[in-house]
């Protein structure tokens, strides 16, 4: 168990929330080149979360982190802790807004987007480029991954992403007051210890901080999507070394993780009007890069002429 899922189980009920633990696969949509890339490669890529296709995404996290010290602050909340939390996610939020140039010895955050869905119309939209070509999906096997990735010293969170405000705001309550009693405790304690209260705050600002990745706007809640988090320290010794991908003029920090072979289940081609042709190509794929037992599946998602 890694620090975080040990952050996380201090409050059960939102890890459930995040992950009820059942070994359901989970699908990440892409195009056909990079499908093959993946493939041959047998590495997927996690791109760093500040860089995602909408940054507005997480700044939106680190405003509702904010505007909530304000609005429960009248149930005791502890100034001497939520106005250092406060102040923690104002920087980070000025950093998205203003730029920033300081980078080492932080913490990063590296995601990858996968779905519980195998076959959605509008995420195949995405990957699809007319009637060129179609998209596909790489279903997984999410237990096997996730185990993988802990045993090669990698330190991954995961969850599906919550849609709904009304959870958003439960679940960061639920940890304002969590850490506000574990705070308030030490304080009390006969050995009262600087140091116990500086590990209180940096654990709450981490906690808030994972949490916050798996907050999205309620428009895309159609993309039932699963996130896989992994968090990493850039500079330091023993970190995962990062790559460099240019993407939209963005020069894109991103980890790469080598998965198991066997960790790969299944192969989804989206709607095609040819799909006895790509079905063929799609195992013949397979076979060449040494893929075993890997069950390739079409649409069933009628296409129009």
């Amino acid at each position: 168990m890694s620090y975080y899922d040990d952050l996380l189980e201090k409050i059960p009920k939102i890890k459930r929330v995040l992950d009820d633990d059942t070994n359901c696969p989970i699908y990440h949509y892409t195009k056909p080149e990079k499908l093959l890339n993946i493939l041959s490669c047998g590495a997927i890529r996690f791109s760093n979360a500040l860089y995602l296709n909408d940054k507005e995404e997480i700044a939106y996290s680190y405003r509702l982190i904010v505007n909530l010290i304000d609005e429960f602050s009248n149930e005791g909340l502890n100034p001497d802790l939520f106005d250092k939390v406060k102040a923690h996610f104002r920087n980070k939020y000025k950093h998205i807004v203003d730029g920033n140039n300081d980078f080492v010895n932080k913490l990063e955050y590296f995601t990858t987007s996968f779905s519980t869905e195998s076959d959605n119309l509008t995420l195949w939209n995405n990957y699809a480029k007319g009637k060129n070509y179609t998209g596909y999906n790489i279903g997984f096997d999410k237990r096997k991954l996730i185990t993988d990735m802990t045993e090669h010293g990698y330190l991954p969170v995961y969850g599906s992403v919550i849609y709904d405000k009304q959870k958003q705001v439960k679940i960061i309550h639920a940890i304002f007051k969590k850490w506000n009693q574990l705070f308030n405790r030490a304080l009390k304690a006969k050995k009262n210890n600087e140091v116990k209260l500086f590990d209180i705050l940096f654990e709450l600002l981490d906690v808030l901080s994972i949490v916050s990745i798996f907050f999205k706007n309620p428009q895309f809640e159609y993309e039932r999507e699963y996130r896989i988090v992994i968090v990493n320290v850039y500079g330091v010794e023993g970190s995962k070394p990062t790559g460099i991908v240019e993407k939209n003029g963005l020069f894109v920090p991103y980890l790469e993780y080598k998965f198991a072979k066997d960790s790969v289940k299944s192969i989804n081609i989206g709607p095609t009007f040819d799909e006895n042709i790509f079905y063929t190509s799609t195992n013949r794929m397979l076979h060449n890069f040494g893929y075993e037992d890997i069950e390739v599946y079409r649409s069933k998602i009628p296409l129009r002429y």
